[in-house]
C-alpha cells in the first residue's frame, strides 16, 4: 500500500535493479509521458484508443518496473511476460478499434473476450501490487455480484444477472466501459498531468522549500515539528494525489522529530496522518479530487475550489490549535531545538529564499489562474510543468553557469527525472482508478446504486438528519482502505443521489460524501494512513488511529455543517457571511478539542468541561442565539482560567 510513496522516486535510480531493464522502463516512461502530452494538446487519438494507451501503458510500465527490480530470475521473467501481454492488448485494441466500435459493439467475438479478460487480469494484478488487496478484492466482488445477481435475495441486492459475454464487455471492450470508461479518460487527461507537475515540484527543489517555509512559520513554536508536519503536509497533500504517499514521504522526517521533542509515538503518527489527509481537501488542487467532482457533477472547477477554502482553513487551524494545546499540556518546548535548525533551517533570509524559488510561485500562480479562467486542467498542469522547468533552468544558468555542455546535460537529466518519476506516480494512481471503474460501471448497470439511494431514503423515512447519519456511515464503510480518488468515486455514486433527493444542494451533497471518503483514511479499523504512520513512529496502530480521529474531528463534523450551514461552502452567501459562519464553526470544533484534551490555559476542572460542551455545540448550531450562548460560555471559562493563572497580588 505504500508503494506510491516509497518507490516512485527511486525506481529509476535504484542501483540494485537490472540496469538494462531500468533503462527500458525509463524509455517506456518517457514515451508514455510524450503520448499524453501530445494527446492533451492535439487530441490526435479517438477517446477509446487513448484510454487503452493510458490504461494498457500504465500496466506495461508497472510490469517493466517490477521486472527491473525483481530479485529472482523467475519473477523477472514473469513480469516481462506480463508487460508483453499488456503491449499485445494495446496493439489489438488500437488495430481493431474501428471494428470494435462500429461492427462488434454489441456482438464481441471470442478474441475480443480473451483480450478483455487478459486486460482485466493484468489490471487487477497491477492494482494488487501497488495498493494491496482491498481495491482488487472489491472489484472481484463486484464482478461476482454482476454475474450471480439473480441468486441474491429479493430486495436491495437482487438483479436479473449479466451474461458472461455482457459482463466481460462491461469491463473494457467492446463497450469501452469499466477499465476503459469515463474515469480512465479523466485519469489520463487530468490526473496524470498533475502527477507530472508534482514530480516537477519535487525535482526543482520546491518540496524542500515548502519544508523550510513550514519551519519558518511553525518551527519555532512550542509544538515545533508538529506544526511543521501540519503546514508542510497541507501543502504537499494538495498536489500529491495520495494521503498515504504524503505520510510516508514527509512523515519519515517529521515523526521522528516529534518524538525527539517529547510527543508520544502515537500522537506523532496521528498528527502526520491527519495533516496528510487534510491535504486532499485543500485548494487549489485538492489531491486531484476536485477534478473528479467536476466530472461527477458538472459544477465548474472554480466553484468547487472556492467552496473548499473555508473548510480547509477550519481543518488546519483546528489541527494547529490541537498540537499547540498538547505541547502546553505536557510542558513541551521545541522552540530552541537545534535538531530542527539542522533539518529545516535555510541559510538564506526569507526574501532571498523566496526569490531563489520564484519558479514555484510563478508556476503555481499560473496554474491556479488558468484553472479558474479556463476549464482545461490537464493542459494547465502541463503548461505549469513546462513553465516551472524552464524557470528553474534559467535560475541555474544565472546562479551557477558551468558551460553549455553541463547545462544541456543537466536539463536533459531534469526532464528525464520528471518524466520518469511523474509517469510512475501517474501509473500507480491510474491503475487504481481504472480498477474501481469496473466496480462503478457494474453497480450502475445492475441498478444497485439507484436502489441503494432509494433504500437509504426509505431507511431514513424522509428524515434528513437520519439520512445524513446513514450516508456518513455508508461513506466511511465504502471508503475504508481505498485511495482518496477511488473512495470519492464510489461514495459519490452510492451516497450523494439520496442526499440530493431530499433537497441537499448538489455541491453540498458531493462535498459531504467527499469529506467522509477522505477521512476514512484515518478511521478505524483500516485507517491506512495511520497504519503507515504507526510503523514509522513505532507506536500502537489502534492508539494512533483513535488519536487521529480526535485530531481529525473537523473532517467528521464539517460535512454535517455543509448541510446545516451551506454558507461555509459559499452557497447562497457572500464572503463575509461565509467567513463569519466559518469562524463560529472553528470555535466550536476547537472547543470540543479543548474538552477532550482537558486543557485551555491550564488543566480544566470537571465543571469547566461540563460548561464547554454546550458551548461547543452552541457554536456549531445554526441558531445565532445558540452561537451567542456558546461564545459567552467559552469566554467565561477562558476568563476564569486566565484569572486563575495570574499571580496573587500581595498587599
Amino acid at each position: 500500500m505504500t508503494a506510491l510513496a516509497t518507490r516512485a522516486a527511486t525506481f529509476f535510480t535504484d542501483s540494485r535493479g537490472d540496469p538494462r531493464l531500468i533503462v527500458l522502463a525509463g524509455v517506456a516512461a518517457l514515451v508514455f509521458v510524450a503520448v499524453h502530452v501530445v494527446q492533451i494538446f492535439d487530441f490526435y487519438l479517438p477517446s477509446g484508443q487513448f484510454k487503452i494507451v493510458h490504461v494498457g501503458g500504465t500496466i506495461l510500465l508497472l510490469m517493466l518496473v517490477a521486472a527491473a527490480h525483481a530479485r529472482a530470475a523467475a519473477s523477472r521473467i514473469v513480469h516481462l511476460g506480463l508487460a508483453l501481454a499488456a503491449a499485445v492488448v494495446i496493439w489489438y485494441v488500437l488495430v481493431e478499434h474501428q471494428a470494435l466500435t462500429r461492427q462488434r459493439s454489441f456482438l464481441p467475438n471470442d478474441t475480443d473476450l480473451v483480450v478483455a479478460l487478459v486486460l482485466l487480469a493484468l489490471a487487477i494484478y497491477a492494482s494488487l501490487r501497488e495498493w494491496g488487496w482491498v481495491v482488487s478484492t472489491i472489484a472481484v466482488v463486484g464482478l461476482l455480484y454482476g454475474y450471480f445477481g439473480q441468486w441474491m435475495p429479493e430486495g436491495l441486492l437482487h438483479h436479473g444477472g449479466l451474461t458472461f459475454k455482457r459482463l466481460v464487455g462491461y469491463t473494457s471492450i467492446p463497450y469501452f466501459q469499466g477499465l476503459l470508461g469515463g474515469l480512465s479518460e479523466l485519469s489520463g487527461g487530468t490526473i496524470f498531468p498533475f502527477m507530472i507537475f508534482a514530480a516537477a515540484l519535487q525535482a526543482t527543489g520546491c518540496v524542500t522549500f515548502i519544508m523550510q517555509m513550514a519551519y519558518r512559520i511553525g518551527g519555532r513554536t512550542r509544538a515545533g515539528p508538529a506544526q511543521i508536519a501540519v503546514i508542510s503536509s497541507g501543502f504537499m497533500g494538495m498536489v500529491s494525489g495520495s494521503s498515504v504517499a504524503n505520510v510516508a514521504s514527509t512523515g519519515a522526517l517529521t515523526i521522528p522529530l516529534m518524538k525527539k521533542v517529547g510527543f508520544k509515538p502515537e500522537f506523532a503518527g496521528a498528527v502526520e496522518s491527519v495533516a496528510s489527509t487534510g491535504g486532499q481537501i485543500t485548494p487549489p488542487v485538492m489531491g486531484l479530487a476536485a477534478f473528479l467532482i467536476v466530472g461527477m457533477t458538472g459544477i465548474p472547477y472554480g466553484e468547487i475550489v472556492l467552496a473548499a477554502v473555508f473548510p480547509a482553513v477550519i481543518f488546519y487551524a483546528y489541527l494547529m490549535i490541537a498540537v499547540h494545546l498538547r505541547a502546553l499540556r505536557f510542558d513541551l518546548d521545541a522552540s530552541e531545538q537545534t535538531t530542527l535548525v539542522e533539518e529545516f533551517a535555510s541559510p538564506d533570509p526569507v526574501l532571498v529564499s523566496c526569490l531563489k524559488h520564484l519558479h514555484f510561485f510563478i508556476a503555481t500562480a499560473y496554474l491556479v489562474w488558468i484553472l479558474l479562467v479556463e476549464n482545461m486542467p490537464g493542459r494547465a498542469a502541463l503548461e505549469a510543468t513546462g513553465l516551472i522547468l524552464a524557470l528553474f533552468v534559467l535560475r541555474e544558468l544565472a546562479l551557477s553557469w558551468r558551460g553549455l555542455r553541463a547545462v544541456l546535460g543537466n536539463t536533459l537529466r531534469l526532464i528525464g527525472t520528471v518524466a520518469s518519476d511523474g509517469a510512475l506516480r501517474g501509473a500507480q494512481v491510474a491503475v487504481v482508478v481504472a480498477v474501481i471503474g469496473v466496480l462503478v460501471d457494474i453497480l450502475a448497470v445492475t441498478g444497485f446504486s439507484q436502489k441503494l439511494s432509494f433504500f437509504m431514503l426509505e431507511l431514513a423515512g424522509g428524515n434528513l438528519a437520519l439520512l445524513l447519519v446513514v450516508a456518513a456511515a455508508a461513506c466511511l464503510a465504502f471508503g475504508l482502505g481505498l485511495p482518496t480518488s477511488a473512495a470519492y468515486i464510489l461514495v459519490a455514486l452510492l451516497g450523494a443521489p439520496a442526499l440530493v433527493q431530499l433537497g441537499v444542494p448538489l455541491l453540498a451533497a458531493h462535498m459531504f460524501v467527499f469529506f467522509f471518503a477522505n477521512i476514512s483514511a484515518i478511521t478505524p479499523p483500516v485507517a491506512i494512513c495511520c497504519l503507515v504512520a504507526a510503523k514509522i513512529a513505532q507506536g500502537s496502530f489502534f492508539k494512533t488511529s483513535f488519536i487521529a480521529v480526535r485530531l481529525g474531528l473537523p473532517g467528521f463534523i464539517l460535512p454535517f455543517l455543509f448541510v446545516i450551514h451551506p454558507e461555509i461552502l459559499g452557497i447562497d452567501a457572500g464572503p463575509l457571511e461565509a467567513a463569519f459562519v466559518s469562524i463560529l464553526a472553528l470555535l466550536g470544533v476547537a472547543t470540543l478539542n479543548v474538552v477532550l484534551e482537558g486543557y485551555l490555559l491550564r488543566p480544566l476542572a470537571i465543571a469547566e468541561r461540563i460548561l464547554l460542551l454546550p458551548a461547543a455545540f452552541g457554536l456549531i448550531h445554526p441558531s445565532l442565539w445558540a452561537s451567542l450562548v456558546g461564545i459567552a460560555l467559552l469566554a467565561a471559562v477562558a476568563a476564569r482560567q486566565w484569572l486563575a493563572r495570574r499571580p496573587a497580588v500581595r498587599t
